[in-house]
C-alpha cells in the first residue's frame, strides 16, 4: 500500500470571517496531530504539498461567468451582482483570495485524483476537500468550487469505469448528486440529517436518479438524534451490499465529522466511536480511496475524528510519545491515545425505538427501489 496525506500550510492563509464556521486550518491541526501520534513515519506514507491548479480545470466543470465573478471576488471586494451566483450571502462571503483558496482546494484534491489515477498510491487524505454543495453556476453551503465532481470525472477520464461516492457529511451532498444524477458509472451514497430538518433540505429516500441512472442515487436521510449504533446500522445495510455487487474501480470519500453530537450546525449524536466503524467499512470495500474532508464545525472534535480516520485508512494504531511525560502539577500525565476518542453515548431507550422504526421505514424503500436495479435480493 501507498498512502498520501495531501497538506500544505497555506490553506492557512484563508479565512472566510471570524466567525465563519469553515475554518480552513483544520488541515493544518489535523496534519500536526497525525504527527505527533506517529501516523505519517511509516514507510509507505508520504506528506504531499498541492499546487493551486489553473482556472481552466474549475471549467471543466463550472459555468464560465460564474468562473470568471468568482475570479473578480478575488480582491475581497463585494458587488451586488455577485449575488446572482450565491457569493456575498452569510454562508459564501467574499473574502480576500476566495478564487485562490478555490484553486488550491481544487489542486489538493486533483493531486489526490492523479495519484490514483496513476498508480502512485492506493490511499489519499486531503483534509481540506470535498466541497459537496458547490453547483455548476454558484456557491453554496461554504462551498465555492465543486473539487468532488471534477476529480471523480478526472478518475472515470483516466480509465477507470466505475466510481462510488460515499458522502457521510451530516449535510447532504446536493452539488455531486445534481452532477451525476442521470449516471450509472457514478454510484452516489449518502447518509445524512434529513432535509425536514437541516440544510439543503435534499436528499430524500425517493431521490433515486433518472434516466439510466435510477437507482444509481442512494439517500439515507436520517432523524434527528441518530446515534452510533443507529447510523452504523443503516450505513452496512445498505453501502455493503450495493459496493460489493456494484464493485468500483475507486471509492470517493467525503468523510465530514459534522455527524458529531458536539457539532454546533447539526442535530445527530454520534461519537466518533461510530464515526470509525463507518471508516473501517469504507476501508474494507475497495483497494482505492480518496478521502476528502468535507464540514465539521466543533474543531478539536473534527481534527481527532480525522486523526483516527487517517490511522484507519492506513492500518495503524495512534502512539502517543509523550505519554506517562510528567508535564506539570495539574495535569501530571498525558491521556495518551486514548484521547483520541470520545467516550460512548447511548440514547434513552425510548428514543432509541422511535428512531429504530423511522430508519427501518428508509432502508425498507432502498431494499424495494434501490437494491433490483443492482441484483441484490
Amino acid at each position: 500500500m501507498n498512502s498520501a496525506f495531501i497538506y500544505t500550510s497555506r490553506f492557512d492563509d484563508f479565512s472566510l470571517g471570524e466567525y465563519h464556521p469553515f475554518k480552513p486550518y483544520r488541515g493544518t491541526m489535523t496534519f500536526e496531530l497525525c504527527y505527533r501520534y506517529g501516523l505519517l513515519d511509516a514507510s509507505w506514507i508520504e506528506v504531499m504539498e498541492p499546487a493551486p491548479v489553473t482556472e481552466e480545470v474549475m471549467l471543466e466543470y463550472h459555468l464560465p461567468r460564474y468562473v470568471e465573478t468568482l475570479k473578480d471576488a478575488n480582491s475581497g471586494s463585494f458587488d451586488f451582482t455577485m449575488l446572482e451566483y450565491g457569493l456575498g450571502t452569510g454562508d459564501n462571503p467574499v473574502f480576500k483570495g476566495v478564487f485562490d483558496f478555490s484553486l488550491l482546494v481544487l489542486g489538493a484534491t486533483i493531486l489526490g485524483a492523479e495519484l490514483l489515477s496513476e498508480g502512485k498510491a492506493d490511499m489519499v487524505f486531503s483534509p481540506v476537500g470535498g466541497l459537496h454543495h458547490a453547483g455548476y453556476d454558484h456557491a453554496e453551503g461554504f462551498c465555492y468550487v465543486n473539487d468532488i465532481v471534477i476529480a471523480i470525472n478526472r478518475l472515470l477520464k483516466s480509465g477507470m469505469k466505475k466510481i462510488v461516492y460515499v458522502d457521510i457529511d451530516a449535510h447532504h451532498g446536493n452539488g455531486v448528486q445534481d452532477a451525476f444524477y442521470d449516471r450509472d458509472d457514478v454510484l452516489f451514497i449518502s447518509l445524512h440529517q434529513s432535509g425536514e430538518t437541516l440544510y439543503p433540505g435534499t436528499g430524500f429516500e425517493n431521490e433515486t436518479g433518472e434516466g439510466r441512472g435510477v437507482g444509481y442515487t442512494v439517500n439515507i436521510p436520517l432523524s434527528e438524534y441518530t446515534d452510533d449504533d443507529i447510523y452504523v446500522q443503516a450505513f452496512e445495510s445498505v453501502y455493503t451490499p450495493l459496493v460489493e455487487s456494484f464493485r468500483p474501480d475507486c471509492v470517493v470519500a467525503q468523510i465530514g465529522l459534522d455527524t458529531l453530537k458536539k457539532d454546533p450546525l447539526t442535530n445527530l449524536r454520534l461519537t466518533n466511536n461510530g464515526y470509525s466503524r463507518v471508516i473501517e467499512e469504507i476501508r474494507k470495500s475497495c483497494p482505492k480511496i480518496l478521502a476528502l474532508g468535507g464540514g465539521g464545525y466543533s474543531v478539536s472534535d473534527v481534527v481527532r475524528g480525522w486523526t483516527l480516520a487517517w490511522a484507519i485508512f492506513n492500518g495503524l494504531e495512534p502512539q502517543d510519545p509523550y505519554q506517562g511525560i510528567i508535564s506539570g502539577n495539574l495535569v501530571p500525565f498525558t491521556q495518551g491515545p486514548d484521547e483520541l476518542r470520545d467516550p460512548p453515548y447511548h440514547l434513552a431507550e425510548n428514543i432509541r425505538r422511535d428512531l429504530h422504526e423511522y430508519i427501518e421505514k428508509k432502508l425498507a424503500f432502498i431494499r424495494e427501489r434501490v437494491f433490483p436495479v443492482h441484483g441484490i435480493g
